[in-house]
């Protein structure tokens, strides 16, 4: 061998093992820094979005539970027959009803209506089922109510007999000071149970929902219901998790994650997570090294990559070294070539790019031209704001407004999909409304939405089409004759918000277009008389949907409630800027997931 390849050989050597160090060393530091980084997020991430994916679907039951129970409680025919003894059978038949249509037109177990003054018991049958006894300790949840001054109380009760937890609403009926009796539903959290399963990690994780004294009342194993969850986990632990029942910052309770070694000297991570409808928790057990087991195959699969990484650099080197003459001149060359294939395709990329942008813009035109201008809206409503806001530059959400003889029709709609597709769906849907609002002998809104529901499907040739790809149209249409309005909605709600009350009218839950929706569906009309100041306001889902905060979750139909109690009464031009700055507040850095539309009025 001669010396100039002595020396070369050497210079392959040194260089090789350099590269042998390096990917050791690169190695085992990414797998140590993975490792770290997995559990991190394990304990700051998935954990809480496990827990908190599952909290959202008892906290949503619970809320709907809530909001039922409220809307009975708070009728004036209710509180007028509890008043007046119950001796008005006209209007015990109207209660009656109600409260039946409340239990059985929803997924709840039972409803009930409990007197001040008789004592009397009512369920949905219409039966006074019997009578409430002070004396009776089954009977001191009713008092305790009463003496509670608290318009909403929740009890969780677990029945052996069915294997099944039950939680009892019960709202105050009247006033919170002086109630005339209380009303409420009961619903099964069976299912809830069931699901739990669903969301199991290996085969030693659990879900659990606890009170602030521990004793678990949901669980997907039977036999822990009605047990401590101090005979589950660490005493020390269970201490640590129920002291923050008491613990609240200005965000309200706050998950806690914690880690223990188990009795087989397992790691394991449990996150307590607080329910925003209650005082209860949800635990969440698992193993870590259920959650971590990929880290081994990362292990041997990095090992197997750094070998063959190994074998392949010193092959290269090698060959490189030996054979290529002028490698620097062979590289200024390919770099050459490349950065001109990288300008020919950048090139028709950007002219590709353009084409498309010009396209989206004139289909912006043609979006924005169907739908009403700011005067024509302002010639019938002189108060009013429209926020209408699409993902993209067009979107599936649209308003409308169609003037008739004796008054005029006023809609928002939210079209399936977004983007151009979307935008597409709203121009068949403004068409179809323009053509029955022409045809119409009455302006009847349900009406309307019947025929909508039915041209649409005729028009996309729907009538048998696949769910799995069903699309639809949400919308909320009024029709404004003098001080009456008449209000249908499809998935769409009507906010109306006086001095006294804001009351929501909530649409039918079908939505228009669907293969779902049979065309003899007879959507429903609500029939208002509109008092002077009274204010109005109509969403997409867009805007309630949308995510931001501290916990990344939707913005919700509380707040929005709790803006217009807040806003309604500045000038509705006002309300505009406020209700766009209060959700861009909310969404800090996260991007837009819809299109968002809101439409505020009030009639002359």
């Amino acid at each position: 061998m001669s010396a100039k390849d002595h020396n070369l050989m050497k210079v392959i050597v040194i260089a090789s093992i350099i590269i042998v160090l390096s990917i050791i060393l690169a190695g085992t530091s990414v797998y140590i820094i993975a490792e770290k980084e997995v559990v991190n997020k394990l304990k700051s991430k998935d954990l809480v979005r496990i827990a908190e994916s599952v909290a959202s679907k008892v906290d949503g039951r619970l809320q709907r539970a809530k909001e039922s129970s409220l809307m009975l409680a708070k009728d004036p025919e209710l509180i007028n027959w509890l008043a007046d003894g119950e001796k008005d059978e006209k209007l015990r038949g109207h209660v009656i009803e109600k409260l039946n249509n409340l239990a059985t037109g929803f997924d709840y177990s039972n409803g009930f209506i409990a007197s001040k003054a008789t004592g009397n018991y009512w369920i949905e049958n219409g039966q006074a089922s019997k009578v409430l006894s002070e004396g009776n300790a089954t009977d001191q949840w009713f008092y305790k109510t009463l003496a509670s001054k608290q318009q909403v109380t929740l009890n969780l009760d677990y029945n052996e007999v069915r294997q099944d937890t039950f939680v009892f609403v019960n709202v105050l009926v009247g006033k919170t000071d002086a109630p005339v009796g209380v009303a409420g539903i009961g619903l099964s959290l069976k299912e809830l149970a069931t699901n739990f399963a669903d969301y199991k990690y290996g085969a030693k994780s659990n879900l659990w929902l606890i009170d602030n004294s521990g004793k678990i009342y949901l669980s997907d194993d039977i036999s822990k219901v009605g047990t401590m969850v101090s005979s589950l986990v660490p005493e020390q632990l269970v201490q640590q998790m129920l002291g923050q029942f008491n613990q609240t910052d200005s965000n309200g309770q706050q998950p806690v994650v914690l880690d223990y070694m188990d009795s087989e000297g397992q790691k394991m991570d449990l996150i307590s997570f607080p329910l925003k409808s209650t005082d209860w928790k949800l635990l969440f057990q698992m193993r870590r090294s259920d959650s971590v087991s990929f880290l081994d195959t990362i292990k041997i699969n990095t090992g197997i990559a750094s070998l063959l990484c190994i074998l392949a650099m010193i092959f290269m080197f090698y060959f490189v070294t030996r054979n290529l003459a002028n490698p620097y001149n062979r590289a200024l060359e390919l770099n050459r070539k490349l950065e001109q294939a990288v300008q020919e395709r950048t090139k028709q990329i950007s002219e590709q790019k353009q084409k498309l942008t010009d396209s989206i813009d004139y289909a912006k035109r043609i979006q924005d031209s169907i739908l009403p201008s700011r005067e024509e809206i302002e010639g019938v409503l002189q108060d009013h704001f429209v926020l209408w806001e699409p993902r993209d530059v067009v979107g599936g959400d649209f308003y409308w407004m169609k003037q008739t003889n004796d008054g005029y029709l006023l809609a928002i709609g939210d079209c399936t999909g977004h983007g151009v597709p979307g935008a597409l769906m709203t121009m068949i849907s403004i068409s179809i409304l323009n053509r029955i609002a022409e045809t119409a002998e009455t302006m009847d809104p349900a009406s309307i939405l019947q025929s909508m529901n039915r041209l649409i499907k005729e028009t996309l040739h729907r009538e048998h089409g696949d769910l799995m790809s069903d699309d639809g149209l949400d919308i909320g249409l009024c029709f404004i004759r003098g001080d009456q309005l008449t209000f249908a909605g499809a998935k769409t709600s009507l906010y109306m918000k006086n001095d006294q009350e804001l009351t929501v009218i909530k649409g039918d839950r079908k939505s228009i277009g669907s293969v779902r929706t049979n065309n003899q569906f007879n959507f429903a009309n609500a029939e208002l008389t509109v008092s002077t100041g009274a204010s109005f306001y109509m969403t997409t889902d867009g805007y309630l949907d949308q995510n931001g905060g501290v916990k990344n979750v939707s913005f919700g139909k509380q707040k929005l409630i709790e803006m217009i109690e807040q806003f309604h009464g500045k000038p509705l031009g006002e309300q505009e800027a406020l209700f766009r700055s209060r959700l861009v507040d909310y969404m800090g850095d996260e991007p837009q997931r819809d299109d968002i539309t809101l439409l505020g009025f009030k009639i002359s």
